[in-house]
């Protein structure tokens, strides 16, 4: 036997499954504030310094922007990096190994669109 339909319940179901499928819609629309390359956040930070020395009243952009140039020297150390490998007379260009890294890495930098800094398409 089925249980009644308790229509309170069933509209608090029906408003759910309608806010759970608008989240990811709104997430698209909206665009990616993150960083496509460590050296952007480098060139941020760099100003971040220029203004930290240049104006007395902004010496906290100075720390800001120290921090920034290390967080681009770290995470272009960790850049995931494919390899090249030759077979049969051609060079196949392989993905890198999963790592725990490139999942930081992923989550700090957004994708590029478009042709990326060595031709590649991202």
């Amino acid at each position: 036997m089925s249980e009644p339909i308790n229509p309170e319940r069933e509209i608090l179901e029906f408003l759910a499954r309608r806010r759970r499928r608008r989240l990811p819609a709104l997430r698209a629309r909206l665009p990616d504030p993150r960083p496509t390359a460590p050296g952007q956040v480098a060139l941020v930070g760099l100003g971040l310094i220029l203004l930290g020395l240049a104006l007395p009243a902004a010496r906290p952009a100075l720390l800001a922007g120290a921090l920034l140039l290390l967080l681009a020297l770290l995470s272009g150390m960790i850049e995931p990096r494919g390899r090249t490998v030759t077979w049969r007379g051609r060079a196949i260009d392989l993905p890198p190994e999963p790592r725990w890294t490139d999942r930081l890495y992923n989550l700090l930098y957004r994708r590029p669109v478009g042709p990326g800094p060595r031709g590649q398409s991202g």
